[in-house]
């Protein structure tokens, strides 16, 4: 979000509210999600692992079939090994398997992380420009109650020489008073959305 200003002094709306929230990033969240990335490729990684010791275990597995099928069955020592394989793979596959689970729920953890981050870094900023705009607006507005008041008094001062310089002087006395409402009533609101926007009671506005 930015407060943009244009060059006509002219105009009162000199301010403008934009929503750039997405090119903003903080040391803290680029930290937060390149650590999240390394997680989610570790997991990548142990899960292509786990695929690997599925395979073992089911070749360990077809392995010891096989040779109940078709060798000799008193032969302790194959059989023991066969057994040794299929346990050595189960566990494998087994511990690889925790170490995705545990890994899994630390990525949750890490991406509930990241949005919480983002969320309170978007919504500090929104709340600055809030107050930045409200700020640009206040000053705005008080330039032109002056000089509406200004003007307003020196049409008075000269009513009596045309009856056009009492009207306008009498629109523009009215045109002040509701610019002094504007000025105590908008830069308010604005602060009060601010703090608002910042603590999470209301959405960040979008243009």
């Amino acid at each position: 979000m930015s407060v943009q200003r244009q060059s006509d002094p002219s105009n009162c709306a000199t301010t403008i509210y934009h929503s750039t929230m997405a090119a903003r990033k903080t040391s803290t969240t680029e930290s937060l999600e390149v650590a999240l990335t390394k997680l989610r490729s570790r997991h990548l990684t142990l899960n292509e692992r786990k695929a690997e010791a599925q395979s073992a275990l089911d070749q360990a597995r077809a392995d010891q079939q096989r040779y109940f099928f078709e060798s000799d069955i008193i032969d302790n020592g194959a059989i023991a090994k066969l057994e040794s394989a299929v346990d050595a793979a189960t566990l494998r596959l087994s511990s690889l398997s925790d170490a995705c689970t545990a890994l899994a729920a630390q990525i949750a953890d890490a991406e509930r992380t990241v949005a919480a981050e983002t969320e309170r870094e978007e919504r500090q900023a929104a709340a600055k420009d809030i107050l930045t705009t409200a700020d640009a607006i206040q000053e705005r507005l008080e330039a032109l109650l002056r000089e509406s008041r200004s003007v307003g008094e020196n049409l008075v001062a000269i009513r009596h020489l045309t009856f056009q310089a009492r009207e306008f002087g009498h629109y523009l006395d009215g045109v002040a008073t509701r610019l002094g409402v504007a000025l105590d009533v908008v830069p308010s609101q604005l602060r009060g959305l601010a703090k608002a926007v910042e603590l999470g009671e209301e959405q960040i506005p979008i243009a």
